[in-house]
């Protein structure tokens, strides 16, 4: 087995932990809270009632299941975890603000950007909580133990469910006693703010796999002169 501070040494799993935990807590804040959020607004003019604000809601869960497929076909492809994750978080940022911002101008609008913003925001939190934590099973320190992997992995999910747990709450906390959509506007500032630090939190991370990009392209380089100098020889 592997000690729990052991476990956090290890490269990659603190920065992971701490950015699940911010994904997470934006994931599960609009899990629970969008459709009150939609039932408090009016769009284009209209308020709609409770079951029809929910119906609204599943469009950024939609756009959450293709967000999280395309984020780890995408990480499959580069190998490029940290890069991911990063670009969908320092994404989903804007659209925090142009979903708060213009989401009420038609119904078109609130669909389409709630989906674009299901779609960037889930992707990060999907690709954490499984192939990043296999990914640190190749970590030397870890290697050929699967207790210390059990534990990196409790780690990482761990944190992550924290956020899950705090989202709600501190959005319970910021809208109690407020009337309006007005009344969002604190909770949309800190899903901005959670989002831009869960994407910080892997820059050191992403700073090593440009590094690895880099070497596994001066490689293929190398080898692509190499192999064009021996068939000229060759040739010759």
């Amino acid at each position: 087995a592997i000690s729990f501070c052991k476990a956090l040494r290890i490269p990659g799993v603190m920065e992971f932990s701490i950015a699940l935990f911010f994904a997470k807590l934006v994931c599960y804040t609009f899990l629970f809270c969008l459709p009150d959020y939609v039932h408090s607004i009016k769009i284009n003019g209209t308020q709609y009632d409770s079951q029809k604000s929910a119906d609204i809601a599943t469009f950024y869960d939609i756009g959450g299941i293709l967000g999280s497929i395309i984020c780890g076909l995408l990480a499959d492809k580069t190998g490029c975890n940290a890069i991911v994750c990063i670009v969908f978080q320092i994404l989903s940022v804007p659209l925090l603000y142009v979903y708060y911002q213009f989401g009420t101008v038609s119904m078109s609008a609130q669909l389409g950007i709630m989906f674009v913003l299901g779609f960037f925001s889930n992707g990060p939190y999907a690709l954490i909580t499984t192939a990043v934590s296999a990914d640190l099973g190749t970590s030397e320190a870890i290697r050929g133990s699967s207790q210390a992997l059990a534990t990196v992995s409790a780690i990482i999910d761990g944190s992550g469910s924290i956020g899950a747990t705090l989202g709600p709450y501190i959005t319970s906390v910021l809208t109690n006693h407020k009337d309006g959509p007005d009344k969002y506007q604190r909770v949309f500032t800190v899903l901005e703010v959670s989002a831009f630090i869960a994407a910080l939190c892997l820059l050191r991370v992403m700073i090593k796999e440009i590094s690895k990009l880099r070497v596994r392209r001066i490689r293929r380089i190398t080898m692509n002169s190499t192999s064009i100098q021996s068939s000229r020889r060759f040739s010759d």
